[in-house]
């Protein structure tokens, strides 16, 4: 997109360089940069400008996505595609609507301080801009020619922050799914599939997400300043994706990193002082209520003994149809004093209970006000005031680190404040009541007693939205050596030094963790000479990037020497009816040197095989794994193969899946696993949760109108495809840092590129420099930015 404006840029470039006075002050002027990889340097006088910047080189990098997950944030996808697969558009439309999210948004918006409305006007007049010169028509992205494709307003950005913070516009199917037994027909006009309402569930779920933060403190580097790998694993492609730039506005802010699309300032990065990274918590922002209900009237419900009346709201969704036509769907959603109705398969609405959800992010409005707070920080004392002060973070851990070598731990996503009362009586219910233990167990899920008031969330003075948790209760750990997180609880922050004592909202203690968690505290915490950071047990930035890409495969790491040692003792193997000769496997096996890069031959048989195990046997003993979890040794345990007549049945069986796809037992990762991209095929190393790597990279489905390979499976694979393993996801902005006398000295991958659209070279090209593990460096400097300008303009506006 950005050929497309190139004539603007550089007429406006060439009247700037010809001594253009500064613009008056109701005009935007703002000068970007671009360097290699399309990085755009933003530098502004002000923040209404600065926006003015960001909304403009945003649309060129990812108009498209940006448009659309404005249209999104309006309730409108169905009208302009069709109630969508399994109704997912109009499911996602009543859902906004029924929460008036564009409606709180304006609210919102007009709550904020004049100067976070400077910014957001700023940034709307931008992009606004952009689509006025260049046209939806001459749009080169797949978004060419679509009539959602428009101007949009301060308001729409704010609702577009609404659907990021909260969690329950992806809880669409289960609560368009709510209906009262024997209800009118337009309560049930939308049909949901079983099978969307287990997608919700598997959303809340985070146990199968992935991203990995380190934050290092003066005793674990050379040179004792601060050291901080960010490795947020995320789509790569649709409206959920990072992009990358540089903020400036001289003497008050200079700030390097990524933020998610449409959303203006920095939500990872770095400045002179800080750094830091985020990973996806496994709080439970949402909890469930169940609700008994009044005998005869299935929308009313006790409450201390005492009938309380639901209500609901009546919502009509324009839904494009097959021929064209815009008609308007009806549909009702049911609402209890705490939250929407909702309905589980194993928890209907019947006229004697219900369920109900409570969002803790509804109502957080100062995102923007964080965002800012922590990209001005001048050291780590003020990034964590910036924290106690707003406590608007919805959904996200943040591992930070300083030029002065602290490193800090802070789980600060929003859950509910519950009494110490309600805490004791859902411990004793989870072991109790088993419908409460099997929402915690098999689902991960928070089930209170919703006509009981003593679980009602509590008021704190310091919390910005009331009943959630303030900063003073929330999971914090500053040390000098390390912290981490890998998506587990805060338990395990630094493997020396568990964390306990908070609210169970926050997640487990003393329980299984992952095997990336695992794998991710063997890399960080490992001193000896010969461990990842080297013989002085101190990280250098070269030997923090190795660790993670080093691939290591705990799985692979724990396993493969027993399971070669069955399968030479029985090298014979019946699956039905067929006789599978396992030798040629087990020399493979023998030689796989337990990684994941682009020559593990191996990795490939290894995954097939480690998949045919239900992912919850990865954190306990039994077929998998032989010696049960210890909580005084929870980094090495489970291990030991287990049930070696299964580990040889499923061997054989990825024996065959592998001969149905025609690879060979020996067929390298880099042959089978890759990007496809605009058209090309680039080959990746990294793996999956399965395989108990740091480096994610993962084949799930996300929900975009732009093109994605996905391939038809191989009969019996969970994840090996005719077209390899297509990647749509996982590792994203890749950031290595580490501050020096001289300042930050930082070197990162974008992987999927800086742009949007396949016709742009910034589309791939970061692609196949993560591919090599070529690591580029991030300019900061004024020199550095200087000796590499690839474009320059200096944009104007009316405000």
């Amino acid at each position: 997109m950005l050929k497309n404006t190139l004539g603007i840029i550089l007429l406006t470039g060439l009247l700037a360089s010809c001594g253009q006075e500064k613009a008056p002050e109701a005009t935007y002027q703002v000068e970007i940069v671009r360097t290699s990889y399309g990085i755009p340097h933003i530098t502004a006088d002000d923040y209404g400008s600065l926006g003015f910047g960001e909304g403009y080189s945003g649309a060129e990098d990812h108009v498209c996505n940006i448009a659309y997950g404005i249209i999104e944030a309006r309730g409108e996808r169905a009208e302009y595609y069709g109630p969508g697969d399994k109704n997912l558009h109009v499911m996602s439309d009543i859902v906004i609507r029924a929460l008036d999210i564009p409606t709180n948004a304006a609210r919102d918006f007009a709550a904020q301080s004049a100067e976070n409305q400077e910014w957001i006007i700023g940034y709307t007049a931008g992009y606004n801009k952009y689509i006025r010169e260049v046209g939806r028509d001459n749009i080169t992205s797949w978004c060419k020619g679509a009539d959602w494709v428009q101007e949009i307003t301060p308001e729409d950005l704010f609702s577009r922050f609404q659907v990021l913070a909260q969690t329950t516009p992806y809880m669409a199917g289960m609560i368009v799914a709510a209906a009262p037994p024997k209800a009118a027909e337009d309560s049930a006009g939308v049909k949901v599939s079983p099978q969307v309402i287990a997608d919700n569930v598997t959303a809340l779920n985070v146990r199968q997400m992935g991203s990995n933060g380190w934050a290092f403190g003066r005793d674990r580097t050379e040179n004792g300043r601060g050291m901080l790998l960010g490795n947020p694993h995320y789509p790569w492609y649709g409206t959920n994706r990072f992009w990358e730039k540089h903020l400036t506005i001289p003497g008050k802010m200079n700030i390097y990193g990524v933020q998610l699309l449409g959303a203006p300032g920095v939500a990872i990065g770095f400045n002179e002082n800080i750094g830091w990274t985020h990973t996806v918590s496994d709080s439970e922002r949402v909890v469930f209520y169940k609700l008994d209900l009044v005998p005869g009237d299935p929308t009313s419900y006790y409450y201390d003994g005492k009938p309380r009346k639901m209500t609901s709201r009546k919502i009509m969704v324009p839904v494009k149809g097959d021929k064209g036509v815009v008609t308007l769907t009806p549909h009702t959603v049911w609402f209890s004093h705490y939250g929407p109705m909702v309905t589980l398969p194993n928890a209907p609405w019947s006229d004697k209970q219900a369920l109900t959800i409570r969002d803790a992010n509804r109502g957080n409005q100062n995102l923007l006000d964080q965002w800012k707070a922590m990209d001005l920080a001048k050291d780590m004392d003020a990034f964590i005031g910036a924290h106690r002060k707003w406590n608007a973070l919805p959904w996200v851990n943040t591992m930070a680190t300083s030029k002065d070598g602290r490193a800090v731990y802070i789980d600060d996503s929003n859950v509910g404040r519950l009494s110490p009362e309600a805490i004791a009586l859902w411990q004793d219910r989870v072991k109790s009541d088993p419908q409460t233990k099997g929402f915690y167990e098999k689902m991960g899920l928070i089930l209170l007693d919703g006509s009981d008031s003593r679980f009602e969330w509590q008021a704190h003075p310091e919390a910005r939205v009331p009943g959630v948790v303030p900063f003073v209760e929330q999971p914090f750990q500053e040390r000098s050596d390390y912290i981490f997180n890998a998506n587990d609880s805060y338990w395990l922050t630094n493997v020396a030094a568990p964390l306990t004592g908070y609210s169970p909202l926050y997640g487990p203690v003393d329980a299984p963790r992952t095997l990336r968690t695992r794998m991710n505290a063997k890399l960080v915490s490992d001193v000896s000479s010969d461990g990842p950071a080297g013989a002085d047990g101190k990280f250098s930035l070269p030997e923090m990037q190795q660790a993670l890409l080093s691939n290591r495969s705990l799985s692979a790491e724990l396993l493969v020497d027993e399971l070669v040692a069955a399968c030479e003792a029985t090298p014979m193997v019946m699956v039905g009816a067929e006789k599978v000769d396992l030798t040629a496997a087990c020399a493979v096996l023998k030689s796989y040197n337990r990684r994941l890069d682009l020559d593990s031959r191996g990795a490939v048989l290894f995954r097939e095989w480690i998949t045919r195990y239900n992912y919850r046997e990865t954190k306990r003993k039994g077929a998998l794994f032989a010696v049960p979890f210890e909580a005084s040794d929870p980094v090495n345990t489970p291990r030991g193969l287990g049930d070696k007549g299964v580990a040889l049945q499923k061997l054989a069986e990825a024996v065959q899946i592998m001969a149905r796809a025609g690879l060979a037992p020996d067929v390298r990762l880099g042959d089978v696993q890759f990007a496809y991209r605009a058209g090309e095929k680039i080959a990746l190393h990294g793996g999956n949760n399965a395989d108990g790597i740091a480096n994610i990279i993962d084949q799930r489905v996300y929900y975009t109108r732009a093109k994605q390979v996905r391939g038809t499976k191989v009969e019996g694979s969970k994840y090996l495809t005719d077209k390899g393993y297509p990647i749509t996801g996982g590792t994203s902005f890749l950031l290595s840092l580490s501050y020096t006398d001289d300042g930050p000295v930082a070197q990162a991958f974008l992987t999927y590129g800086e742009s949007g659209d396949p016709t742009s070279p910034h589309y791939t090209d970061q692609t196949k420099l993560f591919s090599k593990k070529q690591w580029r460096p991030i300019l900061f400097t004024p020199k550095d930015i200087a000796g590499d300008v690839k474009s320059r303009v200096v944009l104007t506006g009316p405000r």
